[in-house]
This record gives C-alpha cells, sequence and structure tokens, in this order.
C-alpha cells in the first residue's frame, strides 16, 4: 500500500458520501466493476495515471466510460481524485474501501494459510469457530503454502494465529540454539 493514511482517510470519505444517500453497498459493487474495469485494460490506468493528460480529458473519459454503469457518487469521488492528483491510489482505497463497508455489514476477512488445500468440512467448522471468536460474519480466503509444512494460519484484521509446523520448528530452532550444552 502506498501511503496508509492517505488512502484510509479517502476510502473514509467515499464511505461517508456513500451513506448520506445510503447506497454504500451500490458504491461496493460499482467500485468493484470500475476496478475490473480497470484491471481489464490497462491503457485505461495508464491514461488516467499519466502526468501528461489534461485533467478535463480524464474526467470526461471517466464520465463517458462509467456513466449510467456505476453509482453517481463514485464517479463524483473519482473525479475529486483526478482533481486532487490521488488516481494513481485508486486500486488501494478501494480495498479500503470494501473492508469498510464489509465491517459495517458485519463481517470479517480471515485468510486461512495451510500446505494442503482444507476440506470443506474443516473450512465450515473453522468458520464457525472465527465467527464465535470474533462476533463477526466471516469471509474465509483460502491459500496454500507448501512451506508451512502441516498446520494453520489464521490472519484476522490485526491479529495472527499461527499453528504451523514451519513457525513451531523455527522457535524449536531457537531454544535449542540458546541452549547451553555440557
Amino acid at each position: 500500500m502506498r501511503d496508509r493514511r492517505v488512502v484510509t482517510r479517502y476510502a473514509q470519505a467515499l464511505l461517508a458520501a456513500a451513506e448520506v444517500g445510503g447506497v454504500h453497498e451500490g458504491v461496493a459493487e460499482s467500485y468493484q466493476t470500475m476496478l475490473e474495469t480497470f484491471k481489464g485494460r490497462s491503457d485505461l490506468a495508464i491514461f488516467m495515471e499519466s502526468p501528461q493528460v489534461a485533467t478535463k480529458e480524464k474526467k470526461d473519459l471517466l464520465t463517458a466510460v462509467f456513466s449510467g454503469r456505476v453509482e453517481p457518487v463514485l464517479i463524483h469521488f473519482m473525479q475529486l481524485l483526478i482533481d486532487k492528483n490521488r488516481i494513481e491510489f485508486f486500486r488501494d482505497i478501494g480495498e479500503e474501501f470494501a473492508r469498510l463497508v464489509e465491517g459495517k455489514l458485519g463481517f470479517e476477512r480471515a485468510v486461512v494459510t495451510t500446505a494442503v488445500p482444507l476440506p470443506d468440512d474443516l473450512t465450515a467448522l473453522l468458520t464457525k469457530k472465527l465467527e464465535a471468536v470474533s462476533g463477526a460474519k466471516i469471509i474465509l480466503e483460502k491459500k496454500i503454502d507448501p512451506e508451512v509444512i502441516g498446520g494453520v494460519c489464521v490472519t484476522m484484521g490485526d491479529k495472527i494465529l499461527d499453528g504451523t509446523v514451519r513457525t513451531n520448528l523455527d522457535l524449536l530452532s531457537k531454544h535449542l540454539g540458546r541452549a547451553q550444552v555440557r
């Protein structure tokens, strides 16, 4: 993330503007549409971020491409980003905005890292346990990393629950390295 404070400030401002109109869920969906469009058309992203392109041309293109397809609040927000030369933060702001909307709706993301794919029954059980601990509805993202060897690492916000074999082996190695041998 480029500048956490800037990203958070703009994402919170967009959420506040969307809540005034009661369209925060619609804006979140519209933001996803815009992100997918920019991802699929790298030339569009380059055009919008280019300092050689006039502000008016960027705004006109933005309006032509997205008018009627996304929430008007989002188009105005994008124009503000262009005016303030913050358009390069577009993707990061979108991720933070999505996280804020999820929080508003009572959801929390959890990233689960395992060495092998987690079976569906264990995924459901883990989701229930995490929901009981956090008090929020959990959106589970599964990652596979053979480096963990075994066990599970769960990351929720700023909390990490690490029960992987790799971490335990590293801890054991540190303890053995400090042990005095006679």
